[in-house]
């Protein structure tokens, strides 16, 4: 009897908007409780209010669940809402105090209520998987050049290049960085021609690879934004048949209606 009106309550847009502002609410309330100092008067009252709002966005979850039933197993950010209520919720006893502090991936949820979040997150999972082959082809090459610098250079400085772990740290630096760091770098005193090497690393590497990792994602993200679109589209047309369909109906059963009224007006 009360499943209607709580499916009604769940999918309406006040109940997604107040549990939106409460995800907000609770992100920042989190953050308070974090820097406050334990002696602080103000702590007992934020941990109220950060009980009061899991309560709340415990109900939610409930209530998705009693909505939805089996339809949350096959709905991805349903799921991760459910384990981050439930990650939430852990006691504060023993060991599993130490998974207390996940709670703070309850502001997580706020992606869902971004507009077009959900698309973005699902674009860059689509995403990774496309970019497989990329990934490989970036660790071949990368592994190549850190073999080469760490035969050239490991008696030039050893503190960088003195074994694979060590170069490979060192140059993982300079490709995220872009080598804005290299006015640093030792061997170019004894070594100037190592320019080179750092030169074709970071065009390969950097400006190569991870620009073509950017590419990817922002194409996968195109994709799926366009998906959800036609989805849009398709909605908004299937709405619009059902009413001209409808319409169609209450016209003909009018004309029925009409064809009987003159067939009975006829004189015998």
């Amino acid at each position: 009897m009360f499943t209607p009106r709580l499916e009604a309550l769940y999918h309406s847009r006040l109940w997604r908007i107040a549990v939106g502002l409460a995800i907000f609410v609770n992100s920042i309330v989190l953050g308070a409780i974090t820097a406050m100092p334990d002696e602080s008067p103000w702590s007992p009252r934020l941990e109220r209010l950060d009980a009061a709002l899991l309560a709340f966005l415990v109900f939610d979850v409930a209530l998705c669940v009693v909505v939805k039933r089996g339809a949350v197993l096959s709905d991805g950010w349903d799921l991760f809402d459910i384990a981050v209520t439930i990650v939430s919720v852990l006691p504060n006893v023993g060991v599993l105090s130490a998974f207390r502090v996940l709670r703070v991936v309850r502001v997580l949820r706020l992606v869902s209520f971004v507009p077009r979040g959900r698309a973005t997150v699902d674009a860059l999972i689509e995403a990774l998987a496309s970019m497989a082959a990329a990934f490989l082809i970036l660790a071949v090459v990368f592994y190549s050049f850190v073999v080469i610098a760490t035969n050239l250079f490991r008696d030039v400085d050893p503190a960088h290049y003195g074994t694979l772990w060590r170069a490979a740290g060192h140059l993982y630096v300079v490709m995220a960085s872009l080598g804005s760091d290299l006015e640093s770098e030792i061997v170019f005193a004894e070594m100037p021609w190592s320019v080179l090497l750092f030169a074709a690393f970071i065009v390969i590497a950097s400006f190569g690879l991870l620009n073509m990792f950017i590419a990817v994602l922002v194409n996968a993200l195109k994709e799926q934004l366009d998906r959800e679109n036609v989805m849009e589209e398709r909605a908004r047309f299937d709405r619009l048949e059902a009413k001209v369909d409808a319409l169609a109906e209450r016209l003909e059963a009018l004309a029925d209606e009409e064809r009987n009224a003159r067939a009975e007006s006829v004189p015998r």
